[in-house]
């Protein structure tokens, strides 16, 4: 590094610049590092600036040189005879989960909810867990027994561990509303969209209790008790809230609630609720026009009435959208169809005046206990021969797979519990299975159809498909919590444990959501959960000398991890460093665990 003096006259500058190579060639530029002012004003206030400068340079220069200089290091060569001969090495990915969780302030929150407890024994235990979630996910007895892998962190008692959960369950409705807060402010989030979806999350156990039913699984795994989950998301795929349901419960109930909480949250006079067709029920479209939402929910065209598939499948007033340039075959269409919802509430008319009931006249006999309403919809419709030549291709599969076990009664009974018999025809009482021809024919009609019903009367086609389409989002969020995240099977019995469970396995979904709209918001790359999984996992340190002389290597680090934490404006890690370096770079002190 030098002393330089640029400009001309009065308005020379005195700068402290540094040569640098330009990365790739072996070439070398100039580059700034600090500007000291007005070369004549500092001239004046000290004859000797100049001098003193150049020297401060050469000191500069000398530490630069020294951080980059290579470390020696003495290392013992004796043979391995305990485990405590082994060179140590601790996890370190989670200090990108650090990073956000000071973000996100939310030590501050959880040290409302210390009560008696040590509050600093409460937010480590909390972060720790959350850390765990999100890099290798596992019970709580798991968690206490690696504590010593994770850099940084002061291990817990297992009573700790587990009276995080009880502080998660007791605090999740203001958590939701803290996060949300935030999410309002530091992200891109239209509130007046949500997409919602149910899912079940089982455990392997047959105990029930008021959380813990038996009910329909969507994993197929019927043996075994489990509880309902509704998810709310955002346009950008970051979860808003969630709600829990008895494992009994049937999807079309638990819409209700998840909107209800979502309208307190943001105040909003009108929301666009995206679903998909488990949730296309009168009850729910008949909620959601009373309260002047709107809805944008997939339509099952095979399950809808003769006279709507005979509307529908008629080829008039279909529009062709896109064709085949060189052979002229239709490839898109799309058919708007405008139809009468019809739903009923309970009690008065919502649209009745004010003091009607005084002038109804009553009537002999019980009274009517619902009230009938009816709104205009639109049905729009597409068909695209992709999607027709997917639709034949699964039809196929499924058939090649049945007509495999048609001498296999035991395996037929297991697939028609998957749904495969809408193409048999069966005797209940025997075991006479035949394909039946005319159900596949009846199932080729709707090849390459698809039907989304809204009560937004002003979007077109396009528009309702463009939303639509970010459904995927949540069929995604669920993968991630049941898969990477590992929310299923749950590992705890009592309802506030299993409560504060799936809050911290949202909290960890929300999480891994925001890291992955910070990266395309920044980048404009889609990082995947397993890829941002092994960042938040791999990254190792092997601490290598004796205490305190200890020198750090990190290890297993893929580009993921180096780009999140440029990102979030972390100091660079170094192939070897100092304790010091280590800590500087982290924020995480790895004198915590080699004391």
């Amino acid at each position: 590094m030098y002393i330089t003096i640029s400009g001309k006259g009065s308005h020379r500058i005195v700068q402290l610049r540094d040569d640098r190579r330009v990365p790739g060639t072996d070439k070398r530029k100039a580059v700034i590092v600090k500007n000291y002012g007005n070369y004549e004003k500092l001239l004046a206030e000290n004859p000797h600036i100049i001098e003193e400068l150049k020297e401060e340079a050469k000191r500069l220069t000398r530490e630069k040189n020294a951080e980059s200089a290579p470390i020696t290091l003495t290392v013992p060569t004796k043979e391995i005879t305990s485990a405590e001969d082994v060179t140590s090495s601790f996890r370190f990915g989670h200090a990108l989960i650090q990073n956000l969780w000071r973000e996100l302030k939310l030590e501050k929150f959880f040290e409302r909810y210390a009560g008696k407890r040590d509050p600093e024994e409460l937010i480590q235990s909390i972060f720790y867990l959350l850390a765990r979630r999100c890099t290798d996910p596992g019970s709580i007895y798991s968690c206490y027994q690696v504590q010593s892998q994770y850099a940084g962190h002061t291990e817990q008692t297992l009573d700790a561990l587990y009276g995080v959960l009880d502080i998660l369950a007791e605090s999740k409705e203001d958590l939701i509303e803290f996060l949300s807060v935030f999410f309002q402010k530091k992200t891109k989030r239209k509130n007046g969209c949500a997409y919602y979806d149910v899912t079940t999350h089982s455990f392997e156990s047959t105990k029930w209790g008021e959380l813990r039913m038996f009910g329909f699984s969507k994993s197929h795994k019927n043996n075994e008790v489990q509880v309902v989950m509704g998810l709310l998301i955002d346009n950008n795929g970051i979860p808003v809230t969630y709600e829990l349901f008895p494992g009994n419960t049937m999807d079309q109930s638990t819409l209700t609630k998840s909107v209800e909480r979502l309208r307190e949250l943001y105040r909003l006079e009108k929301i666009t609720v995206v679903a998909d067709r488990g949730l296309n029920s009168g009850t729910n479209l008949g909620y959601l026009c009373s309260q002047d939402h709107n809805f944008v929910i997939s339509y099952t065209l095979k399950r809808s009435t003769q006279e709507f598939k005979k509307l529908a499948l008629n080829p008039e007033g279909w529009k062709v959208t896109s064709v085949n340039k060189e052979s002229g075959e239709v490839l898109t269409m799309e058919k708007v169809v405008e139809q009468t919802l019809e739903y009923k509430t309970e009690g008065l008319a919502l649209d009745a005046p004010e003091g009607a009931e005084e002038g109804i006249k009553k009537k002999r006999g019980r009274p009517k206990k619902y009230q009938h309403h009816t709104v205009p919809v639109k049905i729009h419709l597409t068909w695209s021969a992709k999607r027709a030549s997917k639709d034949r291709g699964d039809r196929q599969r499924m058939l090649e797979k049945l007509m495999k076990k048609m001498d296999k009664p035991y395996q037929m009974k297991a697939a028609v519990k998957r749904g495969v018999n809408q193409f048999l025809e069966m005797e209940l009482e025997t075991e006479n299975w035949k394909i039946s021809e005319e159900k596949i024919r009846e199932s080729e009609k709707y090849d390459g159809y698809y039907a989304i019903i809204t009560n937004n009367l002003e979007l077109s086609t396009l528009e309702v498909v463009e939303i639509y389409r970010g459904l995927w989002r949540i069929e995604e969020s669920f993968r991630i919590m049941k898969t990477d995240l590992q929310a299923t099977p749950a590992f705890v019995w009592t309802d506030k444990h299993i409560e504060g469970h799936f809050a911290l396995c949202f909290l960890a979904l929300t999480i891994m959501r925001y890291l992955q709209y910070k990266i395309a918001d920044h980048t404009g790359a889609q990082v995947s959960a397993a890829n941002l999984m092994e960042a938040l996992s791999g990254p190792t340190v092997i601490t290598q000398g004796t205490y305190p002389s200890i020198t750090v290597t990190p290890i297993n680090i893929n580009q993921t991890y180096l780009d999140i934490s440029k990102i979030l404006g972390m100091a660079a890690l170094r192939q070897n460093m100092t304790l010091t370096q280590f800590r500087s770079a982290t924020k995480l002190n790895l004198v915590k665990n080699l004391e």
